[in-house]
């Protein structure tokens, strides 16, 4: 990849953020151009500089980060390379860029879909391309998954969703697939990101909160032995950049997961909290219904400190409803391209509850409804 010029979008977010921490390690960082929606350049590099630092990388790291590998747009606003030459030099595009948020913001369809596709269409006009990887989520498979879930069962007409997030991306790739056929295109979908197994949740607590909240009450709305599959983060880019560098590729879709063998359950999630938290309690969760925990509700902030007791309980249902799914993503493709399994959550747990310390889970919880 001597020859590689590489463009990344959503640097300043959680995975992409964590994509161009590990870049910047690498001599092939002088050959990134990243794609950040800021009035100008140096505004660009501010923020990049403000995201990156969540990812200790260093003042010495941060100032290989140069004015002229910013280009100041959109998904929606990004010039043809025929406006700005630097595009012409791509040959892979890592599009990292997306709102992943579970609320209702009015930006998700829009950026995840529409600008999405028409970023897609400017890409695939580069006269040297050579891979599009494209981020999608595992979760596309939607509220009534089967127990594994394979790559090629999905995107499928039909599909109801859990959050209006998932429905874009499934739409999205819906579209890059039926629209843009001939390009190199290589969609991979990560599972539930949660932490980073160095730095926990000081980059971003993003659905830690609902395990948190499990972990105080000591309840679930589901089995106790059901799995969740989890990756941390740095994982997640790890492979990421693997699959962008490989010579050749034996699929155009990849799980990013920890499959059957590597996720873990809510019950070895308990007894990661217990041992992380020293404190001496029943490490068993006991199971509920939704109904048990909305009669706790006048208990919220005793139980889970301030925050919004409604807020709270649209949250723990939605949580509870992604929890009882019992679903694993199959990453046997993942494997079979040479990348290690990752790290059960319960492993790296500790981490992500040392790091939460000082953050409520009502402020934990703001950055997956923004």
């Amino acid at each position: 990849m001597n020859d590689s010029r590489i463009l990344l979008t959503g640097a300043t977010g959680f995975l992409g953020g964590t994509v161009a921490s590990k870049l910047l390690r690498e001599e092939r960082w002088k050959n990134v151009l990243l794609l950040v929606r800021a009035p100008s350049p140096g505004e660009a590099r501010e923020r990049l500089i403000k995201s990156l630092n969540r990812f200790e990388v260093g003042e010495k790291l941060l100032k290989k980060i140069s004015l002229e590998q910013i280009i100041c747009a959109g998904l929606d606003t990004m010039p043809t390379h025929a406006a700005d030459p630097r595009l012409a030099t791509v040959t892979h595009v890592f599009n990292c860029a997306a709102i992943t948020s579970f609320g209702q913001n009015p930006n998700t369809w829009p950026t995840n879909v529409e600008h999405t596709t028409a970023f897609a269409r400017k890409v695939a006009a580069f006269p040297r391309l050579v891979r599009f990887i494209h981020v999608s989520t595992a979760m596309i498979c939607g509220a009534n998954p089967p127990r594994v879930v394979f790559e090629d069962s999905y995107p499928a007409v039909g599909v109801s969703h859990l959050v209006g997030y998932t429905g874009s991306k499934a739409k999205a790739e819906m579209n890059l697939r039926k629209e843009l056929a001939d390009i190199p295109l290589v969609i991979v979908r990560p599972s539930i990101i949660i932490g980073h197994t160095r730095l926990g949740c000081k980059p971003s607590g993003s659905i830690f909160w609902g395990f948190r909240m499990a972990d105080a009450l000591r309840m679930v709305t589901c089995d106790v032995d059901a799995v969740v599959d989890v990756i941390p983060v740095d994982y997640a880019a790890e492979a990421l950049l693997h699959l962008l560098q490989a010579d050749e590729l034996a699929h155009t879709t990849y799980h990013i997961s920890a499959g059957r063998d590597y996720s873990s359950s809510f019950r070895e999630i308990g007894h990661a909290f217990a041992r992380a938290s020293g404190e001496t309690r029943p490490a068993d969760y006991r199971r509920v219904s939704y109904k048990d925990v909305t009669a706790l509700q006048n208990q919220f902030t005793e139980i889970f400190g301030p925050g919004n007791k409604r807020s709270m309980l649209a949250a723990a249902r939605l949580y509870g409803a992604f929890a009882g799914l019992n679903t694993t993503f199959d990453n046997q493709r993942l494997l079979a391209e040479g990348i290690a399994p990752p790290p059960p959550f319960a492993d790296y747990l500790g981490a992500c509850v040392q790091t939460s310390k000082d953050i409520t889970i009502a402020q934990q919880m703001a950055v997956d409804f923004e």
